[in-house]
């Protein structure tokens, strides 16, 4: 078995050089992904990416400028065996996500800002449902980290309710490139 790194040990050695930490988080993300099963890897990045986003360098200025008035993607590490995808998301203020779940598994954090995500539940286990009710809140400041389940009910939304923009870092499974926005299904809200 591979041994991990320990990005916290990695950080002070590179802390001006964001490439080289974030090729050192790759590297633990493709370990977990080859010595674990899916379901604890995403729990297991969560327990890494903190280390990641105290990098105030990690993403570029192109990385970390909103181009317009809805939240935008932009790519940070395409894994070059389709493994797995880091994206920053650009969250302008007051701006929601729609209420969607997710094709793949997924860990996200704050890297700025904050961000505010609700779980919501389907109304029924039929494939075709599309209402959903709220369950769960939490705030997330910058730090913050937290991660969908693997092959259980992933539906949320995330909200800048912040001023200025935020921006979070996600980590999903496969290409995003290829799989596109990663979301299965919009969901409604049913009160």
């Amino acid at each position: 078995m591979n041994e991990l790194i320990d990005i916290d040990d990695l950080k002070g050695a590179v802390a001006n050089e964001p490439a080289a930490l974030i090729s050192a988080f790759c590297k633990t993300i493709a370990d977990l992904l080859t010595t674990l099963p899916i379901e604890e890897v995403p729990g297991c990045i969560a327990e890494h990416l903190p280390s990641l986003l105290s990098c105030p360098d990690l993403l570029t200025p192109e990385q970390q400028s909103p181009n317009g008035e809805d939240y935008e993607k932009h790519e940070v590490f395409l894994c070059p065996h389709d493994d797995f995808s880091i994206l920053a998301v650009i969250w302008p203020a007051g701006i929601h996500s729609p209420i969607h779940d997710h094709q793949t598994w997924c860990t996200f954090g704050v890297l700025a800002g904050e961000i505010q995500e609700t779980i919501y539940e389907a109304i029924n286990a039929s494939s075709d449902c599309r209402d959903a009710v709220a369950v769960s809140s939490t705030h997330h400041i910058a730090g913050s980290v937290a991660h969908m389940p693997v092959n259980a009910s992933n539906i949320h939304c995330m909200h800048n309710p912040g001023t200025t923009p935020s921006i979070s870092i996600h980590i999903y499974g496969g290409n995003s490139a290829k799989l596109g926005a990663n979301v299965d299904k919009i969901y409604t809200v049913r009160t």
